[in-house]
């Protein structure tokens, strides 16, 4: 470049503004280039795109141009800024392909759980040229705070009114409970406050979120103080709601029908409310016609549809009626139409017909007469609740039999085959099977075989699996007896030679089974004296049944259900209302007034949990804990005082403590925790108090436990 004269004035200043804009220009670039390679994050070098992108909480990756991928690409996930998962891309490669490569237009989706909110960071490791293709902030959002996932709850709010986040998570990680259903503060806390749990619904409740969900390790640990649970939740009769023989159904969401004989020799039927914390209320009562003489009304219902209901009962004349009745949503009843047999029962016998759905407008009834036996016959019911005969019916034993042919227990097989069971000639248990069609045809399969050929009183049927049934009974000798059968579609019987007398230290009267909370589980209530004995007791007794047949152990010791009234217990009719809350209906000890109770029965042990992930439980005999129902545990006689207790899983080992002492540990080895998108719960299934709950995604060391022990209140 020349150098023009330093005479021109303007000439010189151009020189100088072009060497300050090549100057800035320089610095410019200087300051691109510092920022563009000082940039956080590794730098695509490979011959490839890759696009990340969420969608619909979980993450997405495709190649949309330049060379293709191994299949041993391997794709890292960070969570929260903490959590690090690492994927391959042959993990989603579907079937035997052999060497299958990450083509342009590839879609995979990462199988994790909904991580919406989360911040989610990826990077692609092409591992054929050992270089990152991809790195970047897919989603912002939460990041964990240093302790990790998990929570700590210390219970120290001054009261709890059923508000969403009163209960406080101090970890960081926001994880805020609402108590539930009368769960309350009180001050006698291991450290400060503590909650108290009546050992049914009341609990606190976290609603799961991504750091609830912990996959590898973890530690669960709180201060206990269990209390012996109450046994029965509510009591209503008293005021003469329910006569004699009470039986109840369930109508539609909390509403529940019974029946009974009422003090005027009656049949009423009355409608109730039951809670799922299992308060009962009464609704409604009317009368639906007069019987005669104490426990020979013998009713009994049956659901027709959602609103229209079957109720059966013997009258004054010893006939059997069958009557409709409407009842609404909210419990509400009103009485439909009257049908009546002209077969009378034996005015001396109670006779307890069976009643059994065939199809929304067809019902089966089997009853017994001393002109006709043991029949069954099935009658049409209308939409609007009429009631038609449709003259078929069956003998199923012979009026030879005299006055045997009792308490008739129909059950549904499959197809049209339906299995009965009854007390025949000589009390002995028969069991036979017939065919029953949509348009009430009736008839025997041909199968029939004893069921025990000494005696069998007030049998009751139950279906165990796909074809095998089960009859709880009292044998002989008045003990309360289960045996299972097999039934196939064809109605063909076979006994499984399997059975258990479930009381051989008291009688059993009327024994009633049904479906336990869990599978294989079930829960019998029974009396332990005749109608006429004021003695009688009412027990229930929880057993196993396995879907092979084989019946026992018990579960429990049995347990004793009375009033305040005293403790006669007659005709008692269970119904499960959910998990472990029960009712039962029965006659009472004062004349002409049945009950309604409401209990809990079962192994309720939940305590701290979040589904089947982990669970940590205490009670005055026993401390359990869990991960994926796979349990630990160790009995020990606690007192009246506070006690640490805390559950481990390293990824090796489940481990149990209790004061900082290791107690109890199980072998299990590789296995990732359930991921559930159940809430977590605080002292759901327990009674007593509790205090400074931590969760942790790590296994705390013996030492870090022994601390917390030694000083309440301090968790990390």
């Amino acid at each position: 470049m020349k150098l023009r004269s330093l005479g021109n004035k303007n000439a010189i200043s151009e020189v100088i503004g072009e060497m300050l804009l090549l100057a800035i220009a320089v610095t410019s670039v200087s300051v691109l280039a510092t920022q563009f390679l000082d940039m956080q994050g590794p730098q695509d070098i490979a011959n490839v795109t890759v696009i990340g992108k969420m969608e619909q909480g979980s993450p997405v990756f495709e190649i949309q141009r330049g060379e293709s991928l191994s299949p041993d690409t391997k794709i890292i996930l960070t969570l929260a800024g903490y959590d690090k998962r690492i994927f391959s891309y042959d993990e989603f490669i579907s079937g035997n392909l052999g060497y299958q490569e990450w083509d342009i237009g590839d879609r995979i989706i990462l199988p994790v759980e909904d991580i919406t909110g989360i911040q989610a960071e990826a990077t692609i490791v092409d591992t054929k040229t050992n270089s990152i293709v991809f790195w970047g902030i897919l989603q912002d959002g939460f990041r964990l705070p240093a302790r990790g996932k998990g929570g700590l709850w210390h219970f120290d709010e001054p009261i709890w009114q059923m508000i969403p986040n009163e209960v406080i998570d101090s970890s960081g990680n926001n994880n805020h409970g609402i108590a539930l259903y009368g769960a309350e503060i009180t001050t006698d806390g291991a450290s400060n406050n503590a909650g108290f749990f009546d050992g049914f619904n009341d609990a606190v409740r976290v609603k799961t979120s991504w750091s609830l969900n912990i996959s590898k390790s973890i530690t669960v640990e709180a201060w206990m103080k269990p209390q012996v649970p109450e046994f029965m939740i509510d009591i209503m009769g008293v005021d003469g709601n329910f006569g004699y023989t009470p039986y109840i159904i369930h109508v539609n969401g909390d509403i529940y029908a019974i029946v009974s004989e009422d003090y005027q020799k009656g049949c009423k039927l009355s409608t109730v409310k039951i809670s799922k914390e299992g308060s009962i209320d009464y609704i409604q009562t009317i009368y639906l016609g007069k019987s005669t003489g104490s426990n020979v009304c013998q009713p009994i219902i049956v659901q027709v549809t959602k609103e229209i209901h079957l109720v059966s009962f013997i009258d004054e004349k010893y006939f059997v009626n069958l009557h409709t009745i409407n009842i609404s949503a909210n419990g509400t009843i009103q009485h439909m139409t009257k049908f009546v047999f002209p077969e009378p029962s034996d005015p001396n016998k109670p006779n307890s017909p069976g009643l059994q759905m065939i199809t929304e407008n067809l019902c089966a009834i089997a009853y017994w007469s001393p002109s006709t036996g043991g029949i069954i016959k099935t009658v049409d019911i209308s939409g609007s609740g009429n009631i038609t005969y449709t003259g078929k019916s069956i003998t199923f034993d012979p009026a030879s039999s005299k006055t045997y042919s009792r308490e008739p227990s129909l059950i549904y097989i499959a197809g049209s085959t339906y299995a009965l069971g009854y007390r025949g000639q000589s009390n002995q248990g028969i069991l036979k099977t017939i065919n029953i069609s949509v348009t009430g045809d009736i008839d025997e399969t041909g199968w029939m075989i004893p069921f025990d050929s000494l005696a069998a009183y007030e049998p009751c049927l139950i279906n165990v699996t796909q074809n095998v049934f089960a009859v709880a009974y009292r044998n002989k000798f008045d003990y309360g007896q289960v045996k299972t059968f097999n039934v196939s579609s064809n109605g063909s019987l076979t006994i499984t030679g399997k059975t258990m007398v479930f009381d051989d230290s008291f009688k059993c009267f009327n024994p009633c089974i049904i479906h336990g909370a869990e599978e294989f589980t079930y829960v019998i209530a029974y009396s332990t004296g005749s109608v006429t004995q004021a003695s009688a007791k009412g027990f229930v007794a929880q057993l196993r049944i396995e879907k092979n047949g084989s019946v026992g152990p018990l579960l429990d010791d049995r347990k004793q259900f009375k009033v305040p009234d005293g403790e006669t217990c007659h005709y008692p009719v269970i119904l499960r209302i959910n998990e472990h809350l029960y009712a039962i209906s029965f006659t009472g000890p004062i004349a002409h007034t049945g009950y309604l109770i409401t209990i809990l029965i079962g192994q309720h042990s939940r305590g701290i949990y979040k589904g089947d992930s982990f669970m940590l439980y205490a009670n005055t005999t026993k401390v359990t804990g869990s991960i994926n129902n796979v349990t630990v545990s160790y009995r020990i006689s606690l007192g009246s005082d506070w006690n640490h207790f805390a559950l481990t899983y390293d990824g090796m080992n489940i481990r149990l403590y209790i004061d900082g002492n290791l107690v109890s540990q199980i072998s299990y080895p590789n296995q990732k925790i359930n991921l559930t998108k159940d809430d977590l719960y605080f002292g759901r299934f327990y009674c007593g108090y509790i205090d400074e709950v931590a969760i942790y995604s790590k296994a705390l060391t013996q030492e870090q436990i022994l601390s917390h022990y030694l000083y309440p209140g301090a968790l990390e």
